[in-house]
C-alpha cells in the first residue's frame, strides 16, 4: 500500500486555494560508485564485491526562515525539533535498493512546489539496510570483510541550495553516497575478536563506528541539474 503524504495532501488544499506557486516534477537517480576499490583511511585499501544501500522517503526541504501566506491557509514556520528545517517543498515516496557496483537507478519523479530549496531528509530502512563486502588491505595484510547493517534512521540536513522553477525544471536530481569518508570512522586495524576469519560489524566497537560513518550527513550528496 502506498505511503500516505501529508505534503501530497498540502499540495491538493494549496490548488484549491489561492497561490503563486506552481508544481513541478523532478527526476530523481541514485548514482553507483565510479570505482570498486575505497581508501578510507592511511594505509587501508577496500576492494567491494558486494555494495547495497535501501533507501526510502525523499523529502525537499525549503529554508528555515521561509514563510508563505497562501489565501485560506495560515503562515508556514519552521518550528522546534525540525532539524532547522523549513517545511516539506517536494518529495517522492518509496522504497528503493541501490546496487552501487551496478548501474545508476532512477528513483522516479519528486512533486515538488517552485522556489528556494535548502535541505533534504532521506531514510535508510532496517531491511537490512546496508550490506557491504570485499576484501579489506591494511598496512599490506588482507583479509576478507562483510558488514551487515540496519540502522533504521533518518538522515537530515543533507545541503541543497536550489531554486526551483516550474517555467524551467531542472534535469534532475542526483544522489551519490561517498563511501570513502561513510567507512572512514571505522578502526580497521581491529583483531577479529569472533575469530570467524571474517572482519564484520561484531568486532570491537565496529558495529557503532560503521553506523555513525554511513549515517552521517556528509556521506550524502544532491546535487541539482
Amino acid at each position: 500500500m502506498p505511503r500516505s503524504s501529508p505534503f501530497l495532501c498540502a499540495m491538493l488544499l494549496l490548488g484549491c486555494a489561492v497561490d503563486d506557486r506552481l508544481a513541478l516534477t523532478v527526476p530523481v537517480t541514485a548514482l553507483a560508485l565510479d570505482d570498486a576499490t575505497l581508501r578510507p583511511a592511511e594505509g587501508v585499501s577496500l576492494t567491494l564485491t558486494t555494495a547495497q544501500i535501501t533507501l526510502a522517503d525523499l523529502r525537499l526541504e525549503a529554508p528555515a526562515a521561509m514563510s508563505w501566506r497562501p489565501r485560506l491557509l495560515p503562515v508556514v514556520y519552521a518550528h522546534p525539533g525540525h532539524d532547522l528545517a523549513g517545511g516539506v517543498a517536494g518529495e517522492l515516496l518509496g522504497e528503493w535498493t541501490l546496487d552501487l557496483l551496478g548501474d545508476d537507478l532512477v528513483l522516479g519523479e519528486a512533486l515538488c512546489y517552485e522556489g528556494p530549496l535548502a535541505t533534504a531528509r532521506l531514510s535508510l530502512l532496517p531491511t537490512p539496510a546496508l550490506r557491504l563486502a570485499g576484501l579489506a588491505n591494511v598496512d599490506g595484510v588482507e583479509r576478507p570483510f562483510s558488514l551487515t547493517l540496519s540502522p533504521d534512521q533518518e538522515i537530515t540536513g543533507l545541503p541543497l541550495e536550489a531554486e526551483l522553477s516550474a517555467a524551467s525544471p531542472p534535469g534532475g536530481l542526483r544522489l551519490s553516497v561517498d563511501l570513502n569518508h561513510g567507512l572512514s570512522f571505522i578502526d580497521w586495524r581491529t583483531s577479529d575478536t569472533d575469530a570467524d576469519g571474517t572482519f564484520t560489524e561484531a568486532d570491537g566497537a565496529t558495529l557503532n563506528t560503521a553506523l555513525f560513518g554511513l549515517t552521517s550527513t556528509p556521506t550524502w550528496r544532491l546535487t541539482l541539474e
